[in-house]
């Protein structure tokens, strides 16, 4: 981890020391139920807490520097133990360094942002461009006006790629995450509908992702050619001059990276295509037809990056999903479960939904599927369509959890929907044994939702009753 001395501190987020009793840190750390082993601690303070509230422990749990904007908060007692910088704010104190620090590595900067696939696209891109480059990629989905910065404050000055995640649900705040990190290369995945709740229309959207690629005039910009938003913004940018970028499809062959699937099963897609003129087909281990367009960005930022398109094809078998994304579980009995988890937006179920619909199985097909967040008003329309869809998709057996069960039910009688339907408000164990027990060998099981519905209740069950 990255070492932080207490005057780099105070001259970073032009603090004042308090007490110099350690003169460096090592690493940074917000959260006191971890080890904090000289690390510096930065009170952060949410919703619900204040980690004011928690210096001493802090202190006890290892670190060294503690970084405050509530003088009060800190004793004399204190004072003897620890370094400590007092700021006027914390969170801007933890951005303030965080883009100081950015200026003192000579990492290449990769931004990712999107309605889908960010995450997904920050793995395969890392597990690709690590076979050349010194890789940091952000953790998780660290992706936010904290999350950013901690991630910057992670990296070591020997990497040579650093691919952050950018997340947003409201104008202006991939602005200032640029103006923090001040990316080299910026990606937009796709333009969909999540956070429409919070941004109100489609449009707002739009203009939300597209501050990415307007916070930056020279860095390198990729963009998706299949998304209709996102050809917006490519085509508004050639009419402003353009510059140097990359492109992918998996339709447009004159793209910089064209991919397509020729072949698809529940733990695999054989591809086949072009990357910067040089063609070949290979087989990733991941699932669904939907992934294309996250190896295809993950693709061009290699390409970035300063990879060979030959160089690309032979990392691309290396990709693999993170946790709750596409995992692939098998039952005692041998059914398998795909477990898409951690995020749900209505494209990327509707997505899972058609991709499974397009392998043939031996056994019976059960869906899972835990409310969609965030989607605002028209979380009861798009529960509705989201129903109709599955209806249709050749399910045997449907478990909706989730406030919007009544709208998504209306849309499984839309959709003529005839086998056996299970609507429940909440999560209850009972009817998760219930449907494990109907899983028989050579079935298939999805379970899908977005992360606050915590499905992984289901899998702990099932493994907790020795089925999984």
């Amino acid at each position: 981890m990255p070492k932080f001395s207490l005057q780099w501190i105070a001259n970073s987020t032009q603090g004042q020391i308090e007490s110099d009793i350690f003169t460096q840190g090592i690493g940074i750390g917000t959260d006191t139920r971890n080890d904090l082993s000289d690390q510096v601690f930065i009170a952060l303070r949410g919703a619900n807490f204040d980690a004011h509230n928690f210096l001493a422990k802090a202190v006890d749990k290892g670190a060294k520097i503690l970084i405050i904007d509530k003088k009060s908060a800190i004793g004399e007692e204190l004072k003897k133990r620890v370094s400590i910088v007092l700021v006027e704010d914390t969170l801007k104190a933890l951005q303030d360094m965080a883009t100081v620090w950015r200026t003192e590595c000579k990492s290449q900067f990769m931004a990712i942002t999107g309605s889908n696939g960010k995450t997904t696209t920050k793995e395969f891109a890392a597990s690709i461009i690590s076979t050349k480059f010194k890789v940091y990629a952000s953790h998780g989905s660290f992706n936010n006006h904290w999350g950013v910065p901690l991630s910057l404050l992670q990296v070591e000055k020997d990497h040579q790629v650093t691919i952050l995640e950018m997340g947003m649900n409201r104008r202006g705040e991939l602005t200032r995450l640029c103006e923090i990190s001040q990316p080299t290369v910026v990606l937009v995945t796709m333009v969909g509908s999540a956070h429409i709740g919070m941004l109100g229309s489609q449009e707002e959207i739009v203009k939300a992702k597209k501050e990415i690629y307007e916070s930056c005039e020279d860095c390198i910009k990729i963009f998706n050619k299949d998304n209709e938003y996102t050809i917006a913004m490519y085509t508004d940018y050639l009419n402003k001059g353009g510059g140097r970028h990359f492109t992918f499809s998996s339709f447009d062959k004159s793209a910089s990276v064209s991919l397509r699937v020729e072949q698809m099963e529940l733990g695999a897609i054989l591809l086949s295509g072009h990357i910067n003129n040089i063609e070949g087909q290979t087989r990733v281990p991941i699932f669904g037809r939907h992934n294309i367009n996250n190896i295809m960005a993950a693709s061009c930022l290699a390409l970035a990056a300063g990879m060979s398109g030959e160089e690309i094809w032979k990392a691309l078998p290396l990709c693999r999903g993170a946790w709750g994304r596409n995992q692939l579980y098998t039952l005692q009995n041998g059914a398998q479960i795909l477990f898409d988890a951690y995020n749900a937006s209505f494209d990327s179920t509707s997505a899972l939904i058609k991709n499974l619909y397009e392998i043939d199985f031996k056994g019976t097909r059960l869906a899972v599927i835990g409310q969609m967040l965030e989607l605002g008003e028209k979380s009861p329309s798009l529960h509705e369509k989201l129903g109709e869809l599955i209806a249709q998709a050749g399910f045997d057996t449907i478990w909706f959890i989730g406030p919007d069960r009544e709208a998504f039910g209306r849309g499984i009688e839309r959709g003529k929907f005839s086998k056996n339907l299970i609507l429940s408000d909440t999560y209850e164990e009972k009817l998760a044994l219930q449907v494990g027990s109907m899983l028989n060998p050579q079935d298939v099981a999805i379970i899908k939702g977005s992360r606050g519905m915590k499905l992984e209740k289901i899998l702990d069950s099932w493994r907790a009753h020795d089925l999984l």
